[in-house]
């Protein structure tokens, strides 16, 4: 498929954001929303940031989920922290399942 200007204008921004943090499939894309892209741009752009492995929602929850356990939150605290980041119930499962195991 072809890419059109302004995805790959989004994709640019979205490479550019993700290279100051990284960022959940939902806050990327909350954030080039606020840049004035449209939707079909965002998710196109999303899709190839998933494809290519810059975005991983998974991998996120898995490595906030350690993050605030050492701070020691608990997993409800955690659930809810990765909820607002738009992660997935999959995902949140599964980095549950991760702290638990290596406890």
């Amino acid at each position: 498929m072809k890419t059109t200007m302004t995805e790959r204008s989004a994709q640019n921004a979205a490479l550019s954001l993700l290279g100051r943090q990284s960022y959940t499939a939902k806050r990327l894309a909350d954030k080039l929303f606020q840049k004035g892209y449209g939707r079909e741009d965002t998710e196109e752009a999303l899709a190839w940031c998933v494809e290519h492995g810059y975005v991983d929602d998974a991998a996120w929850a898995a490595r906030a989920a350690e993050r605030k356990s050492q701070k020691g939150w608990g997993s409800h605290k955690i659930i809810a922290y990765l909820r607002y980041y738009g992660i997935s119930r999959a995902d949140i499962s599964a980095a549950l399942e991760n702290l638990n195991a290596e406890e």
